[in-house]
């Protein structure tokens, strides 16, 4: 604009009548106007709402604007130069190449796609695409309007899945679901609705049932008072009535439903769901009756039942409690005892610890106490109690059950006792074999330490940890049936001997089956020999026939023997014992117990 400015000053300058200069001003204009256009241009296409993407014949990008780039997250530059397939996922591409196809047909089209931003995210354009040719009609490239759809996609996919969602929840909800007319004809039903009500499907109900007061209400009366209350309301729930199902049969049900009006206020229909509570009002006819038997149970019952106030005062007994504790009636007991913690506790503070739990949890099962009957005597007793509370959780009082473990308690003393004795009687039987067979000495004490030890890295149960620790103490009793010449033989065995040898664990099982032992040490012993590939004796199992606690004692008595010197051989040493569970692992051996093992020699430092 300055040289026209200075163009037009010089020729206001001159004199009049002077011939005027040729000033050549024409391209001048023609370039700055073309530059203020592309200057306009180009502003329009940076700050224009739609992407705009230019490629070349070969479908690489020559050029996009800033829009373009940013909805892919990319700068301008980082485009340029990259196939348009660069930006697709890969599902996409059989489309990418039709849609190419045609342009190259010359062929303008409008479609949605999807692109794939810089970082893996899905972006989603509508797509004005229209091809470059030439003035010969050869394909030169193509230029598209790209508009982002990205929430309008989501938006349809969430609505495509909400609606889903909902038919499931119609299709599949446990209530009956359904909608209705005001002239008393089904709509829809779902198969809950059709379930209830006994047909085989929503399409045989809804043309089956014309008037729903009269065909499915067992009682008009119900139906007019429902009608009424979804007029005056225009919703109502929890109405409860009887209805007929197909059969003719009849079932209570709980009504849920709203009137959906117009924007005038006319109703258009009812929906609203129905659940069946026949099962819950046959409860409750029930629970009437029960009520009336529960005073005769309360009555009658073995265990005592009470009900007492938080500070300590008896509400209720039954003549069971009152017998238990020695008085002659459930009066004479809630008027006697005014202060349950120290007329009937043994030990006050057990009380304390009672309502400690009580206040922690609410309730207790199996709090076993002992307590003093009106004569002095003493029992045990265990109890189950829980807190009744009113509607802000304050307790009102607790009741529970009390049962006379008295004779219990004595008989646990008495297994203690016979537990013990058992454990004299194993040690006894494990001294017995070692006597005869004194080339053992200690053994069968070595594997029952080291199988209770894997046992109980294994963490296994306490009751198979005890039956792992009895069987090995005495797993070769079976040898006392062996001839002590062969047992102390110092030389090799002869084959004859060896099978000998090889039934003691099958004579280990013979002398213990009939024992009442609270293990199955007979058949840990009978298969502490069976080896995973079934090369074990007495019985050749293999894998999981053979029991746990025997795969556990097998390594035990391996690792232990080897370890121990025989008349006939030194002991083989630790390395040696370790190499043949090892190597062994899987084959002979059960692989879990041989890793447990092998930590416990390696990382824990086992010692016999």
């Amino acid at each position: 604009m300055k040289n026209r400015d200075t163009a037009e000053k010089q020729s206001m300058e001159k004199p009049a009548g002077s011939k005027p200069e040729q000033a050549d001003v024409g391209p001048t204009y023609a370039a700055e106007a073309l530059r203020d256009n592309e200057e306009r241009y180009r502003l329009i296409v940076n700050t224009a709402d739609e992407g705009i993407w230019v490629l070349d014949e070969q479908y690489l990008t020559t050029f996009v604007n800033r829009r373009m780039a940013g909805m892919l997250g990319y700068s301008r530059i980082e485009m340029e130069g990259k196939s348009l397939s660069f930006f697709l996922f890969e599902e996409d591409l059989p489309d990418y190449e039709v849609k190419t196809a045609r342009r190259r047909e010359g062929i303008a089209e409008r479609y949605e796609r999807r692109l794939r931003r810089k970082d893996g995210s899905t972006l989603w354009a509508l797509v004005s695409a229209t091809p470059i040719m030439d003035k010969d009609k050869h394909f030169q490239g193509s230029f598209a309007m790209y508009t982002d759809i990205t929430e309008r996609k989501q938006a349809e996919d969430a609505l495509l899945e909400s609606e889903a969602k909902y038919r499931s929840i119609f299709e599949n909800a446990v209530e009956g679901m359904f909608q209705s007319t005001p002239e008393g004809r089904l709509i829809s039903a779902n198969p809950a609705m059709v379930h209830i009500f006994g047909y085989a499907s929503p399409e045989e109900m809804i043309s089956s049932v014309t008037n729903i007061g009269r065909q499915l209400y067992t009682n008009t009366d119900d139906r007019r008072a429902f009608m009424q209350l979804l007029e005056h309301h225009g919703i109502t729930g929890g109405f409860e009535s009887q209805f007929y199902r197909k059969d003719g049969s009849v079932l209570w049900g709980s009504l849920n439903v709203r009137a959906v009006k117009d924007s005038g206020g006319t109703i258009l229909y009812y929906e609203g769901t129905l659940m069946d509570i026949t099962a819950r009002k046959n409860a409750e006819e029930e629970l009437k009756k029960s009520e009336a038997k529960y005073r005769n149970i309360f009555e009658n019952a073995v265990e005592g039942i009470f009900q007492v106030t938080a500070d300590g005062r008896y509400m209720s007994v039954n003549p069971a409690l009152a017998r238990i504790h020695g008085y002659s009636s459930p009066e004479e007991m809630v008027n006697s005892v005014t202060d349950i913690a120290h007329q009937l506790y043994v030990d006050p503070s057990r009380r304390d610890e009672l309502m400690r739990q009580m206040k922690e949890k609410g309730f207790v099962k199996g709090f076993e106490i002992m307590m003093r009957r009106k004569d002095g005597g003493l029992q045990w007793v265990s109890m189950a109690s829980h807190a009744i509370r009113d509607v802000n959780g304050t307790v009102l009082y607790h009741e529970g059950t009390l049962e006379d473990i008295t004779s219990r308690k004595l008989g646990d003393e008495e297994l203690k006792q016979l537990r013990k004795t058992l454990g004299g009687t194993i040690r006894a039987l494990s001294s017995t074999v070692e006597t005869r067979d004194p080339g053992i000495s200690g053994h069968q004490g070595m594997v029952s330490n080291l199988a209770v030890d894997l046992s109980r890295a294994m963490e296994l149960p306490r009751d198979m940890i005890k039956s792992i620790e009895i069987a090995g103490l005495i797993h070769d009793i079976g040898k006392v049936s062996v001839p002590v010449e062969i047992l102390s033989k110092p030389k090799g065995l002869t084959r004859m001997e060896y099978d000998f040898i090889k039934l003691h664990p099958q004579s280990g099982y013979e002398i213990l089956k009939e024992a009442e032992l609270p293990y199955p040490v007979a058949e840990i012993i009978l298969q502490h020999h069976e080896r995973l590939d079934g090369s074990g004796y007495p019985a050749g199992l293999k894998g999981n026939e053979i029991l746990r606690e025997a795969r556990i004692l097998a390594v035990a008595d391996v690792v232990a023997a080897m370890l121990s010197p025989r008349p006939y051989r030194p002991a083989h040493g630790m390395d040696a014992a370790l190499n043949e569970i090892e190597k062994n692992k899987g084959i002979l051996y059960d692989s879990e117990v041989v890793d447990v093992c092998l930590k416990l020699f390696t990382n824990r430092g086992f010692q016999f």
